[in-house]
């Protein structure tokens, strides 16, 4: 087993090490997309609400009414397309609270919601003893079933062994044209949060030496994936990590164990770390991943709004029982994570599978620093100093070159220790021998006035003057000041306002009332000409994080349009062929796509690069049919379908799914999501129902669509 793997190295994988012809290409790894169940066992815990104190009743109406303000928890992005991601501000369903009485989640109001002080805002843990996926550490499920989580999965299945009391995912027996796969995909681009550190734990097991677990990441910006190195810890590193229960420690630990435990943490960060195990007459090689310990992996996705994380196996090439000698979430069925309520997110610390982001905005703008408050409150802690006030003793003259009355622009009074707080430009003048410095006078030659001004008013009032009125090119002369000045606050909030002037042409707000706040889903392509611009002015002004957004922005752009147009088409899951294109009807989603792919029919994405038309041509252009496995869509003729040939485009043509597949419809699938889901009883959790796949006729004329 390769332990020292170069952070530049190719997956093993031929389907994860082939490069993506663009961002929205899915490299054949077509998307699954699972209803939910309804079952007992999931349930949904940010539905919509409503405040009973909010109520208020209808005037001069007959009929008994009010008004509540519902409350709507809107996403910080999407797991695998498809299922909603909330950050932990968002509180859980009330009808829900009742699971969490003693849990210190839950608020004097009633609320559940997850510690303020938690260092992660997502957080998706999957435990295979209870076979169920949880978020931000609620210990209710958010998904039944491990490959209901998985973007894609093949060649795989949850083995439970009774006699050992364990469970793991593992390859199929007697599988062996597939090489076994799992991914899983994370895009938080529709709250415009970027990753600023990612942490997971990815458990897994070795028991022969031909065997081989190989983990990789992907950013959704990047056309290919990395593989994650592996680190198995030498018997002398092993014995600072308590986690491994069956490493012999001998004497007691030094008094810098914690600290030589960080530095091999550090020494190996962006690695997973494991160990040796014993053997024993079953097995003469063990490995195991640390239990618990997550590797630090935030070097792969930082600044990224989106990513995608591989897992692929290798089984033995020899002995019994070969294809279950790689193992990944292997976990004990004597420590089960469901109804562990009270224990909280403690109770997540045993699952196999934790995946945990902390998110940051595009452009962070920091509080104001304890000095300039100080500065600003020293003379009378009650009352705040003021530009042009009494006690200044500094004057500021600035030279403007577009003004030709001086008498216009009066010098500007402030006094020296709060401009040596809030700008370094003024903290460097006034500790230098410079004539300005015990002159208590400078003159700006070449800046404008009126920012300036502003400046330093948002010295002393943290805000900036009719700011309400300011438009695009206002920020930008104000950015190129605080630059100049160093006055780092206003530099980041000048950032902020110049990317926020972008984004409304680009985005379009979508206003709730949850704790989340206002988020923004993609509506019309950026004009690049303007980012052009703006990427020159942020070179200039070292405006990196709006360099960064404007990159960023342009970037995952493709990609939002393409997963919303996925999650917008109708619900029910489709074939991404009709049966009369392939002999049989496949039900391997693999195969589906290679056979697609030898016609000719659709590319190796739900859409190509040639459906983002940059120069204004036709913004559907030559869309492709979408990726997903289902029921086979039948030959009919269905209501608000566009018909095959036809020219028109309008509301009522059946969207995307009208263009692409004409008279085509879906197949109806009982109890696919919308029926009202079956009252809980008790016994075994029941099966699917399969849809049938009976063949309709066609229909005999254009008329029977209505």
């Amino acid at each position: 087993m390769n332990t020292q793997t170069p952070d530049d190295a190719e997956p093993t994988l031929p389907l994860l090490r082939q490069e993506r012809e663009n961002v929205v290409d899915f490299g054949g790894l077509c998307p699954l997309h699972y209803a939910p169940m309804h079952y007992p066992t999931e349930v949904e815990l940010y539905e919509p609400s409503f405040d009973p104190h909010s109520a208020a009743l209808h005037e001069n109406s007959r009929q008994p009414a009010a008004t509540v303000q519902v409350k709507v928890p809107l996403p910080c992005g999407h797991f695998n397309i498809w299922r909603p991601l909330h950050d932990r501000r968002a509180p859980v369903a009330a009808r829900l609270a009742r699971f969490f009485v003693g849990s210190p989640a839950l608020q004097r109001d009633g609320r559940v919601v997850s510690p303020n002080n938690s260092t992660w805002d997502s957080r998706i843990s999957y435990s295979s003893a209870d076979d169920e996926y949880y978020e931000n550490g609620h210990v209710l499920p958010v998904i039944n079933g491990w490959k209901h989580g998985t973007l894609t999965a093949r060649s795989l299945f949850r083995k439970v062994e009774h006699d050992w009391m364990m469970t793991y995912l593992a390859p199929e027996q007697g599988n062996s044209h597939q090489q076994p796969l799992a991914v899983w995909r994370f895009n938080y681009a529709e709250s415009r949060r970027a990753v600023e550190r990612f942490h997971a734990i990815l458990g897994f097991s070795l028991f022969a030496e031909s065997a081989a677990v190989e983990w990789c990441v992907r950013p959704l910006s990047s056309r290919r994936f990395r593989r994650i190195p592996i680190h198995v810890l030498t018997p002398e590193e092993a014995k600072y990590f308590s986690e491994i229960d069956s490493v012999d420690s001998g004497e007691s630990h030094a008094d810098d164990s914690l600290e030589q435990r960080a530095h091999i943490i550090e020494q190996y960060c962006g690695q997973i770390l494991a160990y040796r195990g014993p053997s024993s007459e079953y097995n003469d090689y063990v490995v195991h991943s640390v239990p618990a310990l997550a590797a630090d992996l935030t070097k792969y996705v930082e600044g990224e709004y989106g990513f995608e994380l591989a897992v692929s196996f290798v089984p033995a090439s020899e002995g019994p029982d070969a294809w279950q000698k790689a193992q990944v979430a292997r976990q004990s069925l004597h420590h089960p994570i469901s109804g562990r309520m009270r224990e909280g997110e403690d109770a997540l610390s045993r699952c196999g599978l934790d995946f945990r982001i902390k998110l940051r905005e595009d452009i962070v703008v920091p509080p104001v620093s304890v000095e300039l408050t100080r500065a600003l409150t020293a003379t009378a802690p009650e009352q705040r100093l003021c530009m042009d006030g009494p006690g200044c003793n500094f004057t500021i003259c600035v030279r403007d070159p577009e003004n030709t009355v001086g008498s216009l622009q009066p010098p500007i009074g402030a006094h020296e220790h709060v401009l040596r707080a809030g700008s370094e430009y003024f903290a460097a003048l006034l500790e230098s021998d410079m004539a300005e410095s015990s002159s208590k006078q400078v003159e700006l030659d070449g800046m404008p006035y009126g920012p300036v001004r502003s400046a330093i008013y948002f010295l002393y009032a943290d805000s900036v003057p009719r700011e309400e009125s300011m438009d695009l090119n206002d920020w930008i002369v104000l950015l190129d000041v605080a630059s100049r000045l160093s006055i780092p606050r206003l530099h980041q909030l000048s950032q902020a306002r110049i990317l926020g002037e972008v984004v409304p042409d680009t985005l379009a707000a979508l206003q709730g009332s949850s704790a989340e706040g206002s988020y923004k889903v993609p509506a019309a392509y950026p004009d690049l000409e303007t980012i052009e611009l703006l990427q020159g002015v942020a070179a200039d002004t070292g405006a990196h994080d709006l360099a960064q957004a404007l990159d960023r922005l342009v970037a995952y752009y493709p990609i939002e349009v393409c997963e919303n147009r996925i999650r917008s088409s109708p619900v029910g899951e489709f074939d991404p062929l009709p049966p009369h294109h392939i002999g049989t009807h496949d039900h391997d989603p693999g195969t589906r796509f290679a056979a697609g792919r030898a016609q000719g029919l659709f590319g190796r994405g739900p859409f190509g690069h040639h459906d983002f038309d940059l120069e204004g041509g036709d913004p559907h252009g030559p869309v492709q049919v979408p990726l997903m496995a289902g029921p086979v869509i039948h030959p009919e003729i269905a209501p608000g379908f566009a018909h095959a040939g036809g020219n028109h485009r309008g509301i009522h043509d059946g969207g995307i799914l009208g263009r692409l597949l004409g008279n085509w419809r879906l197949t109806n699938i009982p109890n696919n999501g919308h029926a009202d889901p079956p009252a809980p009883q008790p016994g075994p959790v029941p099966n699917i129902p399969h849809a049938t796949h009976a063949h309709m006729p066609p229909p005999e004329s254009d008329s029977e669509s209505d």
